[in-house]
C-alpha cells in the first residue's frame, strides 16, 4: 500500500500530520458546540390564523376550506392537516424530505396571498411558521408568587424578567403565556347604548376614524424638504374617552368604560397549588446550548433576589443543558468502558503492552480526527453524533488488529521489521479496505435518501461512524505500521500463549468437520437448527423490534384530563380542579407526587403530576393510575381521564384512530359506535374523540323578509354581533411613550344575558333604533368545539390508553374490530398519521437494509 511505505519513508511527514490533527483536535473539542440535536429543518409549513370568538364550522367552511385548496396545488405536498375553533384556525402542509424550506415558505406565501382577498376582512393576521431544532425550547419554567396573581403584572414582569432574558448574549426568544400586555379596552355599556338610542355600526365607524395616523406625501419649503404626516390627536386613554360620537354632543366616556390595563384571561394555572405563568426560552442558531442554558440560570438567580420582586418566584423545570450533560455523560462513560474492555480483551491475546497500546491508539486518533470533521463542518456535537462515536469504538481497533497480526506473523517468518510491516500491510491491506467500505455502504442509503424524518437522524449517527472508521483505517494503513517497526526493534519476538494455540487448534478442527468434511450437513442441518434456535428463543423471550416502541416510553409525569358531560365556565371549571388538587396534596408522598400542576378553562382542565425520582417504572405508573382512577373525588359531571388529550402523554401507551368523510353529523354517529365497540377490548381505558368536545351555542336566524321592512341585511347583522359581541381590534393607540392595542366590546357581563342579545340595537329606522329580536329568531344548538381534517377531509378522532403488555397486540384488535364497522362510500378509518409514519419509516428501513446488503 502506497500509504503504508509513504509513511515508512517519511517518519517526520507522519509525526507532523499527527501533531496537527491533535492540534485541530484540542481546538475542535474546545469549540465544538454541545447541543441536544443536530440542526435539521423540517419539511413543514404552518399557517397559524387568530380569529376569536368565532365559529368552528363557519371558520372551517369559509377561511380553512379555501386555504387547503390553494396549498394542495403546491408540488410534493405529502400531508395536509388542519383544525379550526372559535379563537384560531391552523392549517399545517408537510412536504417531501429534501425540499428547500425557504422556498417552500415563498411558495406557500404567495397562494395565500391569491385568495386572501376572498378570506373575511376581519382577519388581522396570517403567520406562515416553520420549525426546525432550534425552535424546540431549551428551558421551560413557570413563575409563581405565593397568594398573588400575575395575570395582570405584564409590565413588571417584562421588565425585570423578559428583558434581561431577552439580553442574554444566544437567547432567541423568550415566550410568555398566562398574563397578557396591557391594552386599552372600550367596553359599550348596553344600558347606555339604548338610552341614548346608539348606532353601534356607526359608533364603530366613528371610532376607526378618529385613530388614524397616515404618512401622506412630502412637502418643501425654501429647498427643505418635509414628510407630510396627519395625527389622530388621541395621545392618551383621557383623549380617547373625550371623543365626540354624534352631533348630540355624547362623548366615548357617557356610552362606554375606557379600561387601561391587561384584558381578562380564558384560562388560569395553578402550581402547587398557587397561581402560575409559563414561560419558555429558544435559542438563536449557532450558540452553545449549554453555556446559554447556563447564563439564563444565572440570570434567574439574580431575578430572584431583587427586591422589587420580593415573592415573586422564577424556576425552570427542563432544562435542555441538563438533558445534554446527563446524555453526554452518560455515552462517555459507555464509551470509557468500552474502550477498556476493548484493550483488554487485545492484551489478553497479544500478551505485550506496547503492541496493545499500539492498536488501542486506534481509538483516540480516529476519535480526535471526527471532531475536527464535525468543527470544520459545521456541526455540533449533540447525543446523535455522541452516539455514532461510542457504537464506532467498538470496531475503530478491528483494522488496527489485523495489520499488526499480519506485521507479527511475518516478523515470526523471519523478515526485518520493516519488511514486516511492509508485506503484512500489503497482505491485508485489500481486505480491510474492503471491509471497512463494506461498514460504511450499509448507512449510505440511509445518509444520503433522507426520504423521512428516521433517516435525517440515523444519517447523524451513519455520517459520525462513517468518518470514524475511515480515519480509523487511515491509521491502521499508516501509523499502526511505523509504530509497529520502533516497537517490534525495541522489545523483540515473544512466544505465543499456549492456551491461544490450543483454543485456534480446536477451532480448525471445529471449520474442517463443518465445512470441508459435512457442507451438506451444516447447510441443511446445522444452519436451520441456529435459525430455529434463535426464533424460539425470541418467541419465549419476547424480544423482536417494537413497532410502535412502547417499551421505550419515559414515564416522567402522568396526566389526567378533565371531561366535562356539560358546558362550564371558567369559574366553576376552576373550582373542579381545585377540589381535585387539594385531594391530591394529601397523597403527594403516597404517590411520590414532586409537583402538581394544573390548568383550567372554560369546558377544558386538565392536572399533571410530576413524580419525585423523576422516571418511574411501569408497574409503579400503573399502579398510581389504577389509584386515582378509583380514588379521586367524585364529582358531579366531571369524568377523569388518563393520557395525554393528542395522545402523546409521557406516560401511557396511547393510540388514535380516525374515522373520515364529509358530513360531520355522520362522523359524530360513526365516532360513537366505534367507541363503544373499542370499549370492549380489554386493557383499553380513557376512551375520547373529538365529536365528544361539542360547544353550546346559541344560532341567530334572520328573517330575510322582516330585516327587508327595515333596510337590514343579515351581513350588516352579523357585522355588528361580530363588532360587540367577539370584539374589534382598532389602529393602535400611540401615547407617544409607547403604542397599545385598542379592543372594543360589550361590558363582559352585558354578553352574559341573552335577553341583552334580543335588545341590541343593530341599526336605525326612522330615528327609531332596530334590535335583533325585530329581525332575528335564537335557537340552542351544538357545534364541535375543534373540527378536524386530514388531507382536505374532516375527522373524527378518537384516543384511548391501553394498559396491556403490548400494543402491537392492542392494534390488531383495533385493527379487525373497526374493519367489522360499515361505514358509507366515501368513508374511511385510519390509525393516524404517527402510526402511520412509523409503519412507512419501517418499510423505507427494510429497503434501506437490503439495498446495503446489495
Amino acid at each position: 500500500m502506497w500509504l503504508t511505505r509513504l509513511s515508512l519513508r517519511r517518519p517526520v511527514t507522519l509525526a507532523m500530520a499527527l501533531v496537527t490533527v491533535l492540534v485541530l483536535g484540542g481546538v475542535s473539542i474546545w469549540k465544538l458546540p454541545l447541543d441536544f440535536l443536530p440542526r435539521v429543518e423540517f419539511p413543514f409549513i404552518g399557517v397559524w390564523i387568530p380569529y376569536p370568538n368565532g365559529i368552528p364550522s363557519q371558520n372551517e367552511r369559509d377561511i380553512v376550506r379555501p386555504i387547503e385548496e390553494v396549498l394542495a396545488t403546491l408540488g410534493g405536498v405529502r400531508e395536509i392537516n388542519s383544525y379550526s375553533d372559535a379563537d384560531e384556525m391552523w392549517i399545517g402542509v408537510e412536504f417531501d424530505w429534501g425540499r428547500d424550506v425557504n422556498l417552500m415558505r415563498l411558495e406557500v406565501k404567495e397562494k395565500v396571498d391569491q385568495i386572501r382577498g376572498e378570506l373575511p376582512p376581519d382577519i388581522r393576521q396570517i403567520f406562515l411558521l416553520t420549525f426546525d431544532t432550534n425552535d424546540i425550547p431549551i428551558i421551560e419554567g413557570r413563575i409563581a408568587a405565593k397568594g398573588r396573581d400575575l395575570s395582570e403584572s405584564w409590565d413588571l414582569l417584562d421588565q425585570k424578567i423578559i428583558g434581561p432574558l431577552q439580553r442574554i448574549p444566544g437567547v432567541g426568544r423568550v415566550n410568555i403565556d398566562g398574563v397578557l400586555p396591557t391594552q386599552v379596552s372600550v367596553y359599550l355599556r348596553f344600558d347606555k347604548i339604548m338610552e341614548y338610542g346608539i348606532d353601534v355600526g356607526r359608533l364603530f365607524r366613528v371610532l376607526e376614524a378618529a385613530n388614524v395616523e397616515l404618512t401622506v406625501g412630502r412637502i418643501t419649503d425654501r429647498g427643505l424638504r418635509y414628510d407630510l404626516r396627519t395625527v389622530s390627536g388621541l395621545a392618551s386613554v383621557e383623549d380617547l374617552g373625550d371623543l365626540p360620537i354624534d352631533p348630540r354632543g355624547l362623548r366615548l366616556r357617557d356610552v362606554a368604560e375606557v379600561v387601561y390595563g391587561a384584558p381578562a384571561l380564558e384560562y388560569g394555572r395553578h402550581l402547587n397549588g398557587e397561581p402560575a405563568i409559563a414561560f419558555w426560552i429558544q435559542k438563536a442558531s449557532g450558540y452553545n446550548t449549554v453555556e446559554v442554558c447556563r447564563d439564563i440560570e444565572r440570570e434567574l438567580e439574580r431575578v430572584n433576589l431583587d427586591p422589587t420582586l420580593s415573592g415573586i418566584n422564577s424556576f425552570s423545570f427542563f432544562n435542555q443543558a441538563d438533558q445534554i450533560t446527563d446524555s453526554l455523560r452518560t455515552l462517555l462513560q459507555a464509551g470509557w468502558f468500552g474502550s477498556m474492555l476493548a484493550i483488554a480483551i487485545l492484551y489478553l491475546f497479544l500478551r505485550q503492552i506496547g503492541m496493545t497500546l499500539v492498536v488501542a491508539l486506534a481509538i483516540p486518533l480516529s476519535i480526535i480526527g471526527t471532531c475536527v470533521f464535525l468543527f470544520l463542518g459545521g456541526r455540533s456535537l449533540n447525543v446523535l453524533t455522541m452516539m455514532g462515536l461510542m457504537l464506532g469504538v467498538g470496531m475503530l481497533v478491528d483494522n488496527a488488529v489485523v495489520v499488526l497480526e499480519s506485521i507479527h506473523r511475518k516478523q515470526h517468518e523471519g523478515f526485518s521489521p520493516l519488511a514486516a510491516s511492509v508485506r503484512g500491510t500489503r497482505e491485508v491491506g485489500r481486505a480491510i479496505v474492503a471491509a471497512t467500505l463494506t461498514t460504511v455502504i450499509v448507512f449510505a442509503p440511509v445518509v444520503v435518501g433522507k426520504s423521512d424524518e428516521m433517516s435525517v437522524w440515523l444519517g447523524e449517527v451513519g455520517v459520525t461512524i462513517s468518518v470514524t472508521l475511515i480515519l480509523s483505517l487511515l491509521v491502521s494503513l499508516t501509523v499502526i505500521p511505523a509504530l509497529a517497526v520502533k516497537l517490534t526493534r525495541r522489545n523483540g519476538e515473544q512466544a505465543e500463549a499456549g492456551w491461544l494455540i490450543g483454543l485456534r487448534r480446536r477451532y480448525l478442527t471445529m471449520l474442517r468437520w463443518t465445512v470441508l468434511r459435512h457442507p451438506l450437513v451444516t447447510a441443511l442441518v446445522l444452519v436451520p437448527a441456529a435459525l430455529v434456535l434463535t426464533i424460539g428463543a425470541m418467541k419465549v423471550t419476547g424480544f423482536k423490534p417494537d413497532t410502535f416502541g412502547d417499551e421505550g416510553i419515559r414515564r416522567e409525569n402522568l396526566g389526567i384530563y378533565f371531561d366535562y358531560t356539560a358546558p362550564l365556565d371558567k369559574e366553576t371549571s376552576q373550582r373542579c380542579v381545585e377540589k381535585a388538587e387539594s385531594y391530591l396534596r394529601t397523597r403527594r408522598d403516597d404517590l411520590g407526587i414532586r409537583d402538581i400542576y394544573s390548568w383550567f378553562a372554560a369546558d377544558n382542565a386538565g392536572i399533571v403530576l410530576f413524580f419525585q425520582s423523576g422516571v418511574v417504572t411501569e408497574t409503579f405508573f400503573r399502579e398510581v393510575r389504577e389509584d386515582l382512577r378509583e380514588n379521586l373525588p367524585v364529582q358531579a359531571g366531571v369524568r377523569y381521564q388518563f393520557g395525554d388529550e393528542e395522545g402523546n402523554d409521557s406516560g401511557a401507551k396511547t393510540f388514535a384512530v380516525t374515522i373520515t368523510g364529509e358530513e360531520t353529523e355522520f362522523l359524530a354517529e360513526f365516532a360513537a359506535e366505534a367507541k363503544r365497540r373499542l370499549s370492549s377490548i380489554d386493557g383499553i381505558a380513557d376512551l375520547t374523540s373529538d365529536a365528544d368536545r361539542g360547544k353550546a351555542e346559541i344560532q341567530v336566524r334572520v328573517d330575510p323578509q322582516q330585516a327587508s321592512r327595515f333596510g337590514i341585511t343579515p351581513v350588516s347583522v352579523s357585522q355588528v354581533l361580530a363588532m360587540t359581541y367577539r370584539g374589534v381590534n382598532l389602529p393602535r393607540l400611540n401615547t407617544g411613550a409607547r403604542e397599545l392595542d385598542l379592543v372594543v366590546s360589550l361590558l363582559p357581563e352585558d354578553r352574559e344575558s341573552i335577553e341583552t342579545l334580543a335588545l341590541l340595537p343593530i341599526g336605525t329606522r326612522e330615528g327609531r333604533p332596530v334590535q335583533l329580536g325585530q329581525v332575528a329568531a335564537f335557537e340552542f344548538a351544538r357545534s364541535p368545539q375543534r373540527i378536524f381534517r386530514h388531507d382536505q377531509r374532516t375527522g373524527v378522532t378518537i384516543r384511548g390508553t391501553y394498559d396491556g403488555e403490548k400494543l402491537d397486540d392492542a392494534l390488531d384488535k383495533i385493527r379487525a374490530l373497526m374493519t367489522s364497522l360499515e361505514l358509507p362510500f366515501g368513508y374511511g378509518w385510519n390509525f393516524g398519521s404517527r402510526i402511520e409514519r412509523k409503519q412507512q419509516q419501517n418499510s423505507e428501513m427494510g429497503l434501506n437494509m437490503l439495498l446495503a446488503l446489495a
